[in-house]
């Protein structure tokens, strides 16, 4: 329920504290920045001083920083400075987060782990997006507080209720997680196709972000100060989406692999936005997002399942850590290059680049999964 702050990001930065787009995605790149060092570091702390300990640590930290800033809601300085320091503490618990999900289930049932946590995930920020669009004009506050309350809750009941018993997890290990010696990067050198993967993950998160980049920016700029109230709609449209397709999706893909999968996202991605560029009405956005949402299930979910099932459970942490600096190192000039691109191009314009890049992506996975068989034979006769 916590979603406010990230989906207003660029409006609230533009809007509220008067920057233009491009300095705005100048500052949203640069809480991306703090975001990636924190989940750089996240990944070797967590596998050192464990998962869980981790996560609740940045998490606790980042949530108090985020109720801060609402109390200086209106500054054009301190709000962003705030912003980078919260969102390196939530960067630092996001490896071990994602390390306890696979700490927690085996190769068999991850897939359905994965999944269910995401459903859950989004049902509870159904109400998030709608409630900030009606906060967003007159109650800017609210939107801190809010979401730095949620996460404050969220983090207390993950350090009560979770359990995690180091000892049983080996017994649930496929022989690709067995446990390894070495650096991280010996393990990425002994497994290139993970960077690869990274790399075409990083462009799919691309075009995924211009549902919170551009599309507000997109929407103001066609229906003025309805605009923010429609993407909040949107948003939790989106949201109450995914709570409804994603088992529906995960029956349909439960015989496809994970890049297959993954190349599906692209096509949905590129689908989604050739409708909102050719048609932007109204009932075309709410049915171009029901393909856009599709597309964020399969990233969201196969994404994680695929990284969990290809990594050596003793460097689970800091694979999660390199590889998610990595994709979002991809991902910072995405927002300088979208505000320059609006600015001097028009929306147009963008969209089409956004659709060519998730067509790329998504032969790039067509690629990688006709190569994965043969890549992963090779690993496991090198560890055994």
């Amino acid at each position: 329920m916590g979603n406010f702050i990230i989906p207003f990001l660029v409006l609230l930065l533009t809007d509220k504290l008067g920057y233009s787009v491009t300095v705005a995605g100048s500052l949203a790149m640069g809480v991306t920045g703090t975001y990636l060092l924190g989940s750089f570091l996240g990944g070797k702390l967590s596998d050192i001083l464990g998962h869980k300990r981790v996560m609740v640590v940045g998490e606790l930290i980042g949530a108090l920083l985020l109720i801060y800033c609402g109390f200086v809601s209106d500054s054009p300085v301190l709000v962003p400075a705030f912003l980078c320091g919260a969102y390196f503490f939530i960067g630092l618990a996001l490896p071990a987060s994602n390390a306890l999900v696979a700490d927690l289930s085996h190769v068999k049932n991850r897939d359905a782990v994965m999944s269910l946590s995401y459903l859950a995930y989004n049902f509870g920020s159904a109400l998030g997006p709608i409630i900030a669009g009606y906060l967003f004009w007159k109650h800017t506050e609210w939107i801190f507080f809010g979401n730095g309350l949620a996460a404050l809750f969220g983090v207390l009941i993950i350090a009560i209720f979770i359990q995690v018993q180091p000892e049983t997890e080996a017994t649930n290990e496929s022989e690709l997680e067995q446990a390894v010696s070495g650096s991280v990067w010996t393990v990425l050198q002994a497994r290139p196709r993970l960077l690869f993967f990274t790399f075409l993950c990083g462009l799919l998160c691309y075009s995924l972000n211009q549902m919170t980049m551009a599309s507000p920016l997109y929407l103001s700029h066609i229906f003025g100060e309805t605009g923010p109230v429609l993407f909040g709609q949107l948003m939790t449209y989106a949201c109450v989406l995914v709570v409804l397709i994603t088992p529906l999706l995960m029956k349909l893909t439960s015989s496809k692999t994970e890049t297959i999968s993954l190349a599906y996202a692209g096509l949905m991605f590129a689908f989604g936005y050739l409708l909102v560029m050719l048609y932007p009405t109204i009932p075309i956005h709410f049915l171009a997002w029901l393909f856009l949402s599709a597309g964020e299930v399969l990233l969201s979910t196969k994404e994680g399942v695929y990284l969990a099932n290809n990594s050596p459970s003793s460097h689970r942490g800091r694979i999660q850590g390199v590889l998610v600096t990595l994709r979002n190192v991809l991902l910072m000039p995405s927002f300088i290059v979208i505000g320059y691109l609006i600015d001097n191009y028009g929306y147009r314009f963008t969209w089409f680049s956004v659709i060519a890049i998730s067509i790329f992506a998504a032969i790039g996975f067509c690629f990688m999964n006709a190569n994965n068989s043969k890549q992963a034979s090779l690993v496991i006769e090198k560890y055994s």
